[in-house]
């Protein structure tokens, strides 16, 4: 099977099995599975590991948006996250309630890698919402430049 690393193609791939990667350990964990305290881990990675796709390919997706160059932190993803809420407010400032929503969701799962219980169906819920926040602006964003892209062409 042929793997894409680079490009907003192996980008989505990546995501993509992140996203799944988690639904698979959280679904063997509803199943009562033997080892499910091992598979929270995972689960809670597998999530990071989304998160830490989905903000890269913002990023990338906002440059021709903004005014300067922006780039996430060398910070782990709860911090990136701090920095590009505020890049998405201040382009889109009906986005702010989303943000907090996320900012809320990031909390919970971050507190999760330094709890001794974790309500892991919580995590899972918002990380869904969260999802569906990234994948709604990912569309405004291409929306967006290939509006401008089109005005600049006529």
């Amino acid at each position: 099977m042929a793997l894409r690393w680079d490009g907003p193609q192996g980008r989505y791939e990546q995501l993509a099995g992140a996203r799944q990667e988690a639904a698979l350990l959280y679904a063997r964990m509803r199943a009562g599975y033997p080892a499910a305290e091992w598979v929270v881990y995972r689960f809670l990675e597998a999530w990071r590991e989304y998160l830490r796709l989905s903000l890269a390919g913002l990023v990338e997706d906002l440059q021709p948006l903004t005014e300067e160059p922006f780039e996430l932190g060398p910070g782990d993803v709860f911090e990136q996250w701090a920095d590009l809420a505020w890049v998405l407010t201040d382009l889109w400032p009906d986005t702010s309630r989303d943000a907090v929503t996320t900012s809320r969701a990031l909390t919970r799962l971050q507190t999760a890698f330094i709890s001794d219980r974790v309500d892991v169906a919580a995590v899972h819920r918002e990380m869904l919402t969260v999802t569906n926040f990234f994948g709604g602006l990912e569309a405004q964003v291409q929306a967006l430049v290939e509006f401008r892209q089109d005005r600049t062409q006529d």
